[in-house]
């Protein structure tokens, strides 16, 4: 049975800032951090490609590569928890990385999530151009200790186009324009969907 997704807007206007609010001018999280939104300037050094159905272990665009570390020096990426690998399984997921047309022109974007330090940073890379990147601040927790092992608890996948969604505050039901970030912990899914040139972050729900 095809599942209906459900969709409730948190509060990006009247609720305190959290770490997963995101505005036009940056992404409001704890500790202090911006949108990141540096284009890089190397060559394209891969063919564009219109698939959006990747596998997720293939390396990162160079470009990404040097964005992540002129933002994050040292970045890696974390060590996925059991239950949290097995839920991106259930999605045909890897839990770290997701690849699809988030912003809706067309090129293959990516999402992931790093390490840096003792926290987990969800990130998305929009290509506006071919070969041509800019980063995004999704969201940033602090990892989880296992028995003295840092791991993410966290797992992306992407939401497809043309996925029937319905928000709950209008109870109007849409069908998604392009591609969007799911990214979950547990049984708690949020969605980020790139509208009129930002992020917005939803609460999703699986009705079986």
């Amino acid at each position: 049975m095809k599942s209906i997704l459900y969709l409730l807007p948190l509060c990006l206007l009247a609720c305190s800032p959290e770490n997963e609010q995101v505005q036009d001018e940056h992404v409001q999280v704890a500790p202090p951090a911006k949108a990141l939104d540096s284009i890089a300037d190397t060559e394209k050094d891969a063919v564009r490609t219109d698939e959006t159905v990747t596998d997720p272990t293939l390396p990162l665009p160079q470009p990404v590569m040097q964005l992540l570390e002129t933002r994050y020096p040292g970045w890696k990426v974390p060590e996925i928890a059991a239950g949290a690998q097995q839920q991106a399984t259930e999605f045909a997921s890897g839990a770290a990385f997701a690849r699809g047309d988030f912003d809706g022109d067309g090129r293959q974007d990516v999402a992931l999530q790093l390490q840096q330090g003792k926290e987990v940073v969800i990130v998305a890379a929009l290509q506006p151009q071919d070969g041509r990147y800019t980063l995004e601040e999704l969201k940033r927790d602090i990892l989880f200790n296992e028995r003295g092992t840092l791991r993410s608890l966290y797992y992306l996948y992407r939401l497809p186009q043309g996925e029937q969604v319905q928000e709950l505050h209008s109870m109007n039901e849409v069908e998604l324009p392009h591609d969007a970030i799911a990214v979950g912990v547990g049984q708690e899914v949020n969605a980020y969907i790139y509208r009129n040139g930002a992020f917005e972050l939803f609460s999703l729900e699986n009705e079986e």
